[in-house]
């Protein structure tokens, strides 16, 4: 094992790993785009002529969000190649465990995001129905809320594990690390708090950190891997 971790630690993974970053970078900006510049929400309480026309006219803004969204994903699954081979293929440091946990918890977050994709698709594929059907599209709409909250507590695994992972290998910044693990507390008081943060009570505090620290650590994380690729 040992002898497996030093020959890996002789080689050069510097293009996988700022591909890494260059690929959430990318997957960033797409989500960015999707859901502040093309995605609109539905109106509260809206009548059932008002929903119809929502559907009617957002059906094909949705329909770009949800297409471009299967990009992104591929850019998470690179990006968790990436950190992989920079926490823990570069040097000796024991850190694969942790690098594992980090693994799992992207793999959490590519099927929540399938999910969540797959569910706001069916909606806007059959929006002649859905739209005489107020109940069936307000419970599918929930749902995808709700797999949202849940997919900020997959984020906590993923710091986790490459955290934990970075800092013993000292291959992430001290200060990048502490902004995942700051992140991956308030992502599991997410999760802990789940029902009254969907009720929108205090306890949405945390769901807002998580959001904010998980952005933050995201971004100087993949500029980082680019920056410094496997040095």
């Amino acid at each position: 094992m040992e002898d497996f971790a030093k020959e890996s630690g002789n080689k050069d993974h510097t293009g996988l790993i700022r591909l890494g970053g260059i690929s959430m970078l990318v997957g960033f900006t797409i989500h960015a785009v999707a859901n502040w510049a093309l995605k609109v929400f539905p109106p509260e309480n809206p009548s059932l002529a008002e929903l119809q026309t929502y559907l009617i006219d957002e059906a094909g803004h949705w329909g770009v969000v949800h297409g471009i969204r299967y990009v992104a994903v591929v850019c998470i699954v690179l990006f968790a190649a990436g950190l992989y081979v920079r926490t823990c293929c570069i040097r000796s440091t024991a850190t694969t465990g942790w690098g594992v946990v980090g693994l799992l918890g992207a793999g959490m977050m590519v099927v929540n995001l399938l999910i969540t994709n797959g569910i706001e698709t069916l909606i806007f594929m059959d929006f002649d129905r859905l739209s005489q059907q107020a109940d069936t599209f307000w419970t599918l709409f929930y749902m995808t809320r709700l797999l949202f909250t849940a997919e900020i507590v997959t984020w906590s695994v993923f710091y986790l594990g490459f955290g934990v992972a970075g800092l013993l290998s000292a291959t992430l910044p001290k200060w990048i690390v502490w902004i995942g693990l700051f992140s991956a507390a308030n992502g599991l008081l997410t999760g802990v708090f789940i029902v009254p943060i969907m009720n929108e009570n205090w306890q949405s505090i945390f769901m807002m950190l998580a959001v904010f620290g998980g952005t933050l650590w995201f971004v100087s994380t993949s500029v980082y891997m680019v920056w410094r690729g496997r040095s």
